[in-house]
């Protein structure tokens, strides 16, 4: 036992909380992009106007993630900082474009 170095930050996290935290953050972030893809398509947004929409939309999220759950400090919640951010917008992207295309398609058939 004494030739065994226990390193800090393994202690740190429990594997349970972390899934469940990414989960979560996929949750959020997959309904947060229905929302998105509805209001995009109400507006008539085309293109890259479409997706520039998206990204600010994700950014925006991922922000208010950053400042009022984790209180500027994401790493006591997720394994890297940066996670935050990027937990599931490619997933997210896949809803948004759904919704957006429905909604556009419903509204806009006849402009």
């Amino acid at each position: 036992m004494s030739g065994q170095q226990i390193n800090p930050d393994d202690a740190l996290y429990v594997d349970m909380f972390i899934a469940k935290n990414s989960q979560t953050m996929t949750f959020i972030r997959s309904s947060y992009s229905a929302v998105l893809g509805l209001a995009a398509g109400t507006l008539g947004l085309t293109n890259w106007s479409g997706f520039i929409f998206y990204f600010l939309g994700s950014t925006f999220l991922s922000l208010l993630v950053f400042f009022i759950k984790t209180k500027g400090n994401p790493s006591l919640y997720f394994r890297q900082s940066f996670d935050v951010f990027t937990e599931g917008v490619l997933g997210g992207m896949l809803s948004y474009i759904l919704f957006w295309t429905l909604l556009y398609g419903i509204i806009h058939v006849y402009d």
